[in-house]
C-alpha cells in the first residue's frame, strides 16, 4: 500500500548519500549529525543549569526537557513501530542499542529544542536553530542512519512535543 513512499524514500536516501572517498564531507556530516546527540544536549543543559545565571538556567531547563521528553517519545514510537534502519552506517552504539528507524530521535529532539529555545532568542533564534535542526536531520539521511521520512516525521513529532511542553510550561 505504501510501497511508493518507501521506494521514494530509498531513492532520496541514495541521492543524499555521501559518496565513498569524500572524507571532508563525511566529517562535516558526522559533526552535524552528532551535534544532535542526547549526550551533548544533556551535557549542555547541565552546564547551563550549573554554571549559568537565571537566563542560562532557563535555556538549560528547556534543552533538558527537549532531550529527555523528546527522546522518550522517540524511543516509545521506535519500539512500537519497529521500522528497520536503512543499510547505511550506524556505528557501534546505534547498531546495538537503537535498531529502529522511525522516528529519528535526533530530529525529534532537534525540533523540540528549536520550538523551546527559539522564543528566548527572538528575532534571530529561528534563523540559527532551524538550519541547525535541518542539518542534523539531513546528515542522518546522508550517513545512511535514517530514511528521509524518519527525519521528516521526527521533525513533526518533535515540533509537537516542543509545542506541548511550551504550553504546559506556561510560556
Amino acid at each position: 500500500m505504501y510501497a511508493w513512499i518507501e521506494a521514494g524514500d530509498r531513492r532520496l536516501a541514495a541521492v543524499l548519500a555521501i559518496p565513498p572517498g569524500t572524507r571532508i564531507l563525511r566529517l562535516a556530516a558526522l559533526l552535524a549529525a552528532h551535534s544532535g546527540d542526547t549526550l551533548l544536549g544533556v551535557l549542555a543543559a547541565g552546564a547551563a543549569l550549573l554554571l549559568g545565571g537565571p537566563a542560562w538556567r532557563e535555556v538549560g531547563l528547556r534543552v533538558l526537557a527537549a532531550n529527555l521528553v523528546g527522546g522518550a517519545v522517540a524511543v516509545v514510537l521506535k519500539w512500537t513501530i519497529r521500522r528497520p534502519r536503512p543499510n547505511g552506517e550506524r556505528g557501534a552504539l546505534y547498531g546495538r542499542l537503537d535498531r529502529h528507524s522511525f522516528p529519528s530521535g535526533h530530529a525529534v529532539r532537534g525540533a523540540a529544542t528549536v520550538v523551546l529555545l527559539a522564543p528566548l532568542f527572538l528575532p534571530w533564534g529561528w534563523l540559527v536553530l532551524l538550519p541547525w535542526a535541518f542539518l542534523v536531520g539531513l546528515a542522518r539521511v546522508a550517513l545512511g542512519a535514517h530514511f528521509a521520512t524518519d527525519v521528516a516525521g521526527g521533525w513533526g513529532i518533535g515540533a509537537g512535543v516542543g509545542g506541548i511542553l511550551f504550553g504546559l510550561w506556561g510560556l
